[in-house]
């Protein structure tokens, strides 16, 4: 029987890795009505069990590099999968206490995943890097909608139980951490660097590098756009007369057109040492997608949909290919990955409660387009900052 591939391991490890990362939102988002019909939550709670995850996402982030010194990278893959198959069995027990404290656990273990694995990645393929991180990126959109596509039948099959509904996603969790223990025979790579060892790097001297602000500014406030989008697209399609499932399926078509951009953008941004355009070109369509949603035509709706998609996979995809593209090494990958995903997390769980501060006050969405449009000449600033032939920690030319 033929042997696989050491490379292959890796690579569905890689991708199993990023296929979790997104159900724990999404499934809950699928089954909100029934979770606040169950447990008697209010509109405030309900929400928070979508936008508390993302600020976890930010403070365990940034705790991440602490880890290395006590367990080796696959250790602690292993155990943030198990935490995240913990948790998400946890939500579906206890009540609304589980509920939450499953949210949080699981976050925890997702947190310590999504830092580590771009840095095996850019270890273990090097020379497939772009590749490599379209796949992990896909993985991304698809688990996100796996989450939001199959929960609610998956309730169905269950007699109409929510808890099993979402307890299901466990599996998958569980497959990756097995998946990942697999892979101790393993070796990332001949070098002798291991992934995420670097007690050479000081965290101050990152912190006062430009160049991984301008990376941190560039992750979190289009993931920021992104939550929000996410968030409030059928609200905003519903206020222009759209029917609730017409929004939904506007949301649904946004999240699809993800996937060409997930697979393509860290393809492309590998093949070039300059990503300036490519990032700058990502961050228009984002903006511009997003005022057409709510001022153009609604006959022309679907045109912004994409555009919205296209921008939304886009700029994710190009930040993950930031940590990878503006490092030296892994270990250094590692370190601005902790500093990008913590800081940037952070601020994107402020965006879904800043759009409907905005929207109580106003009543509208002016003051919104304000913000998405400030934000997205941020966002674009940090884009042609960040795509320059730069190394963090160096500032001279790759």
């Amino acid at each position: 029987m033929k042997r696989v591939p050491a490379g292959a391991v890796l690579m569905v490890a890689v991708f199993l890795a990023g296929l979790n990362m997104r159900p724990l939102l999404t499934s809950v988002s699928a089954l909100l009505l029934d979770l606040q019909s169950a447990l008697g939550l209010s509109a405030t709670l309900a929400g928070s069990l979508v936008a508390l995850p993302t600020l976890f996402f930010g403070i365990f982030s940034m705790v991440t590099p602490l880890l290395l010194r006590f367990m080796d990278v696959r250790a602690v893959i292993v155990s943030s999968m198990l935490l995240l198959a913990l948790g998400s069995a946890l939500r579906a027990t206890l009540g609304s206490a589980g509920l939450f404290a499953g949210m949080f656990i699981a976050s925890v273990g997702i947190s310590f995943v999504a830092v580590l694995a771009p840095a095996v990645a850019k270890q273990a393929f090097p020379q497939r890097i772009g590749f490599v991180m379209g796949a992990y990126t896909t993985s991304f959109c698809l688990g996100a909608s796996m989450g939001a596509g199959l929960t609610a039948p998956m309730a169905h099959w269950f007699g109409g139980d929510w808890r099993l509904g979402l307890a299901a996603w466990a599996a998958p969790a569980l497959l990756g951490a097995l998946w990942w223990l697999g892979t101790r025979s393993v070796a990332l790579s001949d070098r002798p660097e291991a992934v995420g060892a670097a007690p050479s790097i000081p965290a101050r001297a990152l912190w006062r590098d430009p160049l991984a602000w301008q990376v941190t500014l560039f992750m979190g406030l289009q993931s920021g756009l992104g939550q929000s989008l996410v968030g409030w697209m059928p609200v905003m399609l519903i206020d222009r007369g759209l029917s609730a499932v017409q929004a939904g399926m506007a949301l649904s078509g946004t999240l699809l057109a993800q996937l060409l951009p997930n697979l393509v953008v860290p393809w492309m941004a590998a093949r070039a040492r300059d990503q300036r355009a490519l990032a700058g070109l990502i961050v228009a369509f984002y903006v511009v997608g997003t005022l057409g949603l709510l001022y153009a035509p609604v006959a022309s709706l679907w045109l912004w949909v994409v555009l919205c998609g296209l921008g939304m996979g886009g700029a994710f995809s190009m930040g993950l290919s930031f940590v990878v593209l503006r490092t030296r090494t892994s270990a250094h990958a590692t370190a601005l990955s902790s500093m990008s995903q913590g800081v940037g997390y952070t601020i994107a769980a402020a965006g879904p409660f800043l759009v409907g501060l905005l929207y109580d006050g106003s009543g509208g969405w002016h003051s919104t387009a304000l913000l998405f449009g400030a934000i997205g000449l941020i966002v674009l600033w940090a884009a042609l900052m960040a795509g320059r032939d730069r190394y963090v920690l160096s500032g001279r030319p790759a």
